[in-house]
């Protein structure tokens, strides 16, 4: 693929526009905002304030502030201009969202590629930057390229709202560990203990705690059922115990803990519902 037209020119959409010209990519970018596309203009890049005002290109990727405003872009637009192009939609989505973006896409006659975003900005463009992928595999493979050239691109296959289920899950994976790293960052704090050792260690010590986790959760959930056999390490009681005995721990130097405290009610109703000798991933069941 060599020219593609870029819908959003925002901090995360002027990120995009940056690594496809680094790539050697030809992009019209389509904002309100004439002024946020004159640095990419002035290194060739073409600028329209809409899409039917744009230069007609194959594949159109979308990048705005939510589903709200890229639905409404699209359904502005002259269809008959849409139809047989090419839409990749990086836009922050539910499942929900995706399934009306593409029913939007179909009626277009667009071929529809949902992409999801798993890293910051400033990656863009880098090796850090890594993006996943569902829907069309005909968009996916043609513009490889270009998806290169924006991060590693993972291709999750046709289920539409692959890419998204899997953007959500890892986000409220991610925002959780935002919140509990608070926790332990203030109990450092409170101890005079030094944060940044702290932070050098769990680098090194959670990769080896989550590996466990992830395999657990793997094995045991692929093929929900909602019942588990007897764990013979890391059952629920014993991790109940452990997540009391640091809470306590906190809660003795004043370090508020609102969501190791939600761990533990959880853990509680777990062993409530008769899961005790049970490996800890059985705490799904009180979710479902």
């Amino acid at each position: 693929m060599k020219n593609i037209t870029v819908v959003g020119c925002g901090v995360m959409g002027s990120s995009i526009i940056n690594a496809l010209m680094n790539g050697g990519i030809d992009v019209t970018i389509v904002d309100i905002n004439k002024a946020a596309a004159e640095k990419f203009v002035q290194r060739g890049a073409k600028y329209f304030p809409s899409l039917d005002e744009a230069d007609d290109t194959d594949c159109i990727l979308i990048n705005l502030p939510n589903h709200k405003i890229a639905s409404a872009v699209l359904c502005s637009a002259d269809a008959n201009r849409l139809k047989g192009k090419m839409l990749i939609n990086t836009t922050t989505s539910s499942p929900d969202e995706v399934k009306d973006m593409d029913r939007l896409a179909k009626e277009r006659g667009m071929l529809h590629l949902d992409a999801k975003i798993e890293n910051y900005p400033g990656d863009i463009g880098s090796d850090k930057a890594y993006l996943v992928y569902s829907g069309s595999k005909e968009v996916f493979d043609t513009a490889k390229n270009a998806l290169d050239a924006i991060g590693v691109a993972v291709y999750l296959g046709d289920d539409i709202i692959g890419a998204s289920v899997v953007d959500i899950a890892v986000l409220d994976v991610h925002f959780g560990a935002i919140a509990t790293l608070a926790e332990s960052v203030a109990f450092c704090i409170k101890y005079n203990y030094s944060v940044k050792t702290f932070i050098e260690q769990v680098t090194h010590i959670l990769p080896i705690m989550l590996a466990g986790n992830y395999r657990a959760f793997a094995e045991e959930c692929d093929n929900y059922t909602g019942k588990f056999e007897d764990a013979s390490e890391c059952t629920l009681r014993i991790e109940t115990t452990a997540m009391k005995t640091l809470l306590d721990s906190m809660h003795a130097v004043g370090v508020k803990t609102p969501c190791g405290d939600s761990v533990l009610d959880l853990f509680n109703q777990g062993l409530e519902s008769g899961n005790s000798n049970k490996n800890v991933v059985a705490v799904v069941n009180e979710l479902i």
